[in-house]
């Protein structure tokens, strides 16, 4: 308006044309000569605001509405800097003071012209009583604001939408651990768990797509010093004028003191207060939760329900304090005689329930029933006292025994008072076929462990033959249990259980010995020159951390050439850890030693990894073998692992086998080399012997 009216304003015809304008507008204006510093014009606003009359007001000037001195002289400056400016314009704020003697705080809009050769400063005046009562309004509003942001006793944030903390309370840094500075340098992804991470990203997205307005959740941040604290979050998305998200206005609580109390009443409610294991309705929910996945895996879950033997006169002979003690002491000796993921619980008094979650076979449950009916026995000493504990246990098994859990700890319980009533310290199934089944597994495992010590294990070799030549090239070792006065027990029946008691190791260290010193014996005589002697590893052996010390020991020992010797490991072992298996396979092929996978495709093995395999050999499964010449699906898949293997530059044999149509179809494959029982049944070194030199180390079926 300012610049208007000095564009216009060029003598006093002039300002009267523009008397109207003026008086109209809701700002004060004044005319002032420059030279003398008197108003020579102003609007009604002016008089109104000022309280003079105008004839009144044109005796005065800018001078006179000055309360201070020290004011007057800066106005004055003010007006020098507008007269000798380029642009003839200037703002500022002062205070006039009106006749009734208050203040009234004003800014002051100058623009200097010229009219009829004077100097005139036109002057438009704004109120700004209004103005600065809302600024001061809103500096308190702003300090209230940060002296409870600041002290408030829950912490206070405000995150930017991509996570970076813009604003921290001190209560929030003393919660986490971190400074102020420090915290406005991260993210708040960077205090998240990361199991409650997708929840705040799912939660962002949703208040950034308008869905809601406000969350709220329980989650932990991880302190400076690395644990973790629960907080109690709430955090709004503030919006700006254009819709567009600004921050998140958020609200920590630290809340880790309430959830230690909540999980403490949890456990309370949930263990049992002598021994701290699950009590019963934990036992029931962790048994239901095993159910529940024994049907969806066609599964099975084992129920053992242990009842102390003739517990009732220790507590009636020594008192509670005695009993307490041995009860604390048979929970921590089941404790750990269960695997990982099995539960053990207490019923009460000297009831315990062990559930075996996720069991493959019966035998397995036999076995750790057994150890832990021999953990219990084990001699304690109270109050200066030896005892000798003993328990009965009863085994209900889903879901042949029961469907729920209900039923399973009814039934063990059955079993179990029919383990008392056949003399107590044993173990008993619901099922009463089951019992004969553990007691055969039990006599065969105690039979197993006695016997490398009593040298019933012998090998027996079974030949391989080169197609091409017709020529021996091989003899695979299989070991045969004989015990004394009883039939010969073949791998399948005792191999997994010696796999389960951890005996296959010291068992496969004794045939891949015997078998090197055999071959050794045979190429002093020079029975079979320019043979291999094949010796199979268990999954336990082959994961063994000294396994490739084992092997170099055992040839050391004996004199054998590793070249000599071949080791085979099945598709799938090696296939649970390809790097571990590399490494290891690697070790034994820099030792000389030949590698073969036995029984290939039967199991799920990558080619990119077949190909990092130190492999010599691939021996076609006998499965494949049986019907080559009858099933087109397994012809298929004997050409393939053919092709495949000679592409690889690796040698095939083909086991099991047995007819000569068989053989036919493996040599017009051009398969390398056949074992089974249409060449040689396994036969015991004597008779291998025997076999092969008439026949002058060489068979042409």
């Amino acid at each position: 308006m300012a610049q208007n009216i000095a564009a216009r304003v060029r003598s006093k015809e002039e300002l009267r044309r523009f008397r109207m304008a003026l008086d109209s507008s809701i700002d004060a204006v004044y005319l002032i000569d420059r030279l003398d510093m008197r108003f020579i014009d102003a609007n009604q606003t002016a008089t109104k605001t000022l309280g003079y009359r105008r004839d009144e007001l044109l005796t005065l000037g800018p001078q006179d509405l000055k309360p201070d001195a020290g004011e007057l002289e800066r106005i004055n400056r003010r007006f020098d800097e507008v007269v000798l400016s380029d642009s003839k314009t200037g703002m500022f704020e002062t205070v006039h003071q009106r006749k009734d003697g208050t203040r009234l705080p004003v800014e002051v809009y100058l623009r200097a012209v010229k009219s009829e050769g004077r100097q005139i400063l036109v002057a438009v005046v704004r109120d700004i009583t209004s103005r600065l009562r809302a600024e001061a309004a809103l500096r308190e509003s702003e300090e209230r604001f940060r002296v409870a942001f600041s002290q408030a006793a829950v912490g206070l944030a405000h995150v930017a939408p991509d996570g970076r903390w813009l604003m921290a309370n001190q209560k929030l840094c003393e919660i986490v651990g971190y400074t102020q500075e420090e915290l406005l340098r991260l993210k708040y992804q960077d205090l998240t768990h990361p199991e409650d991470l997708p929840a705040d990203v799912e939660l962002g997205r949703r208040m950034l797509a308008r869905e809601i307005h406000e969350k709220a959740r329980e989650k932990r941040y991880r302190h400076k010093d690395g644990h973790f604290i629960w907080v109690n979050l709430t955090s709004s998305l503030v919006w700006d004028a254009a819709g567009k998200p600004k921050y998140y206005s958020t609200v920590v609580e630290d809340i880790s003191r309430r959830k230690r109390v909540e999980w403490e009443l949890l456990h309370l409610a949930n263990h049992d207060a002598l021994t701290s294991l699950p009590n019963r309705s934990l036992l029931q929910d962790r048994l239901s939760q095993a159910i529940a996945y024994a049907n969806r895996s066609e599964g099975q879950v084992a129920v053992l329900l242990i009842d102390l033997d003739r517990f009732k006169n220790i507590n009636d002979s020594l008192g509670h304090d005695a009993g307490d003690a041995i009860i604390m002491e048979i929970g921590s000796r089941l404790s750990v005689n269960v695997r990982d993921g099995d539960t053990v619980a207490r019923l009460g008094g000297d009831e315990f329930v062990v559930v075996l979650a996720d069991v493959e076979r019966v035998e397995t449950i036999a076995t750790l029933a057994q150890q832990v009916l021999e953990s219990l026995a084990q001699p304690m000493t109270i109050q200066g006292h030896e005892f000798f504990p003993a328990g009965s246990i009863g085994i209900s098994l889903y879901p042949k025994d029961g469907q729920d859990a209900q039923a399973l700890l009814k039934n063990a319980d059955t079993a179990m008072y029919r383990a008392k009533d056949a003399g107590r310290n044993n173990f008993q199934f619901y099922a009463q076929d089951m019992n004969s089944r553990a007691l055969d597994r039990l006599k065969l495992e105690g039979g197993l462990r006695r016997a490398l010590s009593r040298q019933e294990f012998v090998l027996h070799y079974q030949p391989q033959m080169d197609l091409a030549t017709g020529a021996i090239v091989g003899l695979e070792a299989l070991i045969r249990w004989q015990p004394p006065g009883q039939e010969t027990v073949y791998p399948g029946d005792f191999i997994p259980i010696a796999e389960e008691t951890g005996l296959i190791v010291a068992i496969g260290e004794w045939v891949l010995r015997t078998a090197c010193a055999q071959h050794v014996a045979w190429d002093e005589a020079a029975t079979f020159p320019h043979t291999r002697i094949g010796v199979n590893l268990s999954a336990r052996q082959f994961k063994q951390q000294d396994i490739v010390k084992m092997v170099s020991r055992v040839l050391h020992e004996t004199g054998c050439h590793a070249t000599c010797l071949e080791l085979e490991i099945t598709e799938s072992i090696i296939m649970e850890n390809p790097e571990m298996a590399a490494e290891t396979l690697h070790k034994l092929s820099d030792m000389g030693v030949h590698l073969s996978i036995d029984d290939f495709g039967t199991g799920y093995s990558s080619l990119s990894y077949l190909k990092r395999f130190p492999i010599n050999t691939l021996k076609i499964d006998r499965s494949f073998v049986r019907d080559i010449t009858t099933d087109s699906d397994d012809a298929a898949i004997a050409k393939a692992v053919i092709a495949l293997a000679h592409s690889m530059k690796l040698k095939v044999i083909a086991e099991g086998v047995e007819t000569a149509e068989q053989l036919h179809f493996l040599r017009e494959q051009r398969c390398d080399q056949i074992q089974g029982y249409y060449l040689s049944r396994p036969l015991a070194a004597a008779e291998i012997e025997t076999l092969l030199l008439a026949k002058r180390g060489s068979i042409q079926p």
